[in-house]
């Protein structure tokens, strides 16, 4: 994964969860933005994060793991 990408969406998350803290911050990712939300969720679990993931692309020989607070269905 582009870790610089990573960090960039993850100071934008902090900021944000900084200036609301009791509000959800909506992700939106498409293809490879769904890895990239995926990532930040994962090394942010103590952020109340919603993700929306259209066609989330497949890093190769990579498995991820979601806490059941990612996994929630509508």
């Amino acid at each position: 994964m582009h870790e610089g990408l990573v960090k960039f969406v993850e100071k934008i998350v902090r900021l944000e969860h900084a200036s609301s803290p009791n509000k959800p911050i909506y992700l939106v990712g498409d293809s490879f933005g769904g890895c990239l939300a995926l990532a930040v969720a994962a090394r942010n679990p103590e952020i109340d994060l919603v993700l929306i993931l259209a066609n989330p692309g497949q890093i190769p020989d990579t498995i991820v793991i979601c806490s059941p607070k990612f996994l929630k269905i509508f």
